[in-house]
């Protein structure tokens, strides 16, 4: 699974917020049509993250055999995308910045990174067949699950002072799966919290009922119980982009056992222009 999804478990009413003493009792609107609408426009904000630079505090905790934490860690990065890839510029490690040298080789490294994925994204776009091939082995995206999992008990609720409608969610068994990733996020249910005005998803809290296998179990696997949050905001009253990731997973990426619990925090959304050459500045 990309980082691009996590697990935190946050909903408070705002203080001050009024007390309801009765379940709100309001009719739900048209559900196939809101599913719909929720598809579409999670589909552009794909689109429109790709438009935009922004900042990440990633926080990593690592556990001993029984799940104790054993240490904590963070880093700080500006983030770009080329196509659909993610590209990380590390800006600073547990707090404090990089140094002269390190952020000379911070730049080499993300320039070459960058470079390579401004090829590979040219490439694609002049061969169908490679894109077509680049497209079914991507990571999965919020989009993947609105197609592959069934969404049942619609109820209006409170999440953080605004009215929502919940979604209990599961694996679509009548779902014939188009992408690989599709057939793992059919192991995968939860709850999802949606803004029915905006027609956006706001939170989206998921756990694997069953293992999933990545690459038919021979690059890895993802254990039962495994566990993310994936939340977006609305930002400048505009555009609605990912703010918050967090998972729990245990798996095995060829034969080495995995235990990833991180919290990925993005901030400070700007748009940018894809420029010749990328710096600590950003690109131009």
């Amino acid at each position: 699974m990309p980082r691009s999804l996590t697990i935190l478990a946050i909903f408070f009413l705002l203080r001050g917020a009024p007390v309801r003493a009765q379940p709100d009792e309001r009719p739900l609107p048209d559900i196939p049509s809101l599913l719909r609408d929720i598809a579409k426009n999670q589909n552009a904000v794909e689109e429109i993250r790709k438009l935009y630079t922004c900042h990440l505090l990633e926080e990593e905790d690592k556990t001993d055999s029984d799940g104790r934490v054993t240490s904590h860690s963070s880093k700080d990065y500006d983030v770009f995308y080329i196509g659909d890839e993610e590209v990380r510029r590390l800006l600073g490690k547990d707090g404090k910045p990089l140094d002269a040298d390190q952020n000379r080789r911070e730049d080499d490294r993300f320039n070459r990174r960058f470079d390579e994925l401004k090829r590979k994204q040219a490439e694609l776009a002049a061969d169908p067949k490679k894109q077509a091939k680049k497209e079914e082995q991507d990571e999965a995206e919020i989009s993947d699950f609105l197609r592959a999992e069934l969404f049942t008990n619609p109820r209006r609720a409170s999440f953080h002072g605004q009215d929502v409608i919940v979604f209990d969610f599961a694996g679509n068994p009548n779902y014939k799966p188009k992408k690989t990733i599709e057939r793992v996020i059919q192991k995968v249910s939860g709850v999802m919290w949606v803004d029915d005005e905006a027609r956006e998803i706001a939170r989206l809290e998921a756990r694997f009922v069953e293992s999933a296998h990545v690459g038919g179990g021979v690059l890895g696997s993802i254990e039962r119980g495994s566990n993310f949050v994936f939340e977006q905001q609305k930002l400048n009253q505009e555009v609605w982009l990912p703010s918050y990731v967090e998972v729990h997973a245990a798996g095995r990426l060829f034969v080495v056992k995995l235990k990833q619990n991180f919290v990925d925090r993005y901030s400070d959304y700007k748009k940018f222009r894809v420029g010749a050459t990328v710096s600590s500045a950003g690109p131009n």
